[in-house]
């Protein structure tokens, strides 16, 4: 009986070792996170708008393609900027958090991290906008 009882425990070691560092919080990979507070919820009319570019159907004028490629412009270099400070300002406040830092020595980061997504996510909301005031309502429904 003891001896079953030790391999057992000695199973159970050996598996919460093996599995505990997967239960900690690890960044994730570069690229994969996305800059806006709503996420998978809004379309990127910007990148269905690429897909469609030279589509026979949804035949976008030259007016609309100038206009839509401003707007891609903005908004891609706007969220890609937001997207650099938000990353880097995100991998500060875990690195502290992880090393032991006082919440309240975290509060302004955190604070600040979350207008910075904000901002992004209004970016990605003017584009819908903006690119909706450009497509007719035809277009709208082939690519959306």
């Amino acid at each position: 009986m003891n001896t079953t009882v030790n391999k057992l425990l000695g199973a159970l070691l050996i598996a919460s070792t093996l599995t505990a560092p997967s239960l900690l919080a690890q960044a994730p990979k570069k690229g994969a996170s996305k800059p806006f507070l709503i996420q998978g919820k809004l379309p990127h009319l910007t990148m269905l708008v690429k897909q469609y570019w030279d589509d026979r159907d949804v035949a976008f004028t030259k007016a609309q393609k100038e206009k839509l490629v401003v707007i891609r412009k903005e908004t891609v270099g706007g969220a890609q900027k937001l997207g650099k400070e938000i990353n880097a300002l995100e991998s500060s406040i875990v690195k502290r958090t992880l090393s032991g830092a006082k919440p309240s020595t975290l509060k302004e980061s955190v604070e600040k991290l979350a207008l910075l997504r904000a901002a992004a996510t209004m970016i990605h909301i003017k584009c819908i906008y903006n690119t909706k005031k450009v497509l007719t309502q035809d277009q709208l429904d082939m690519i959306e």
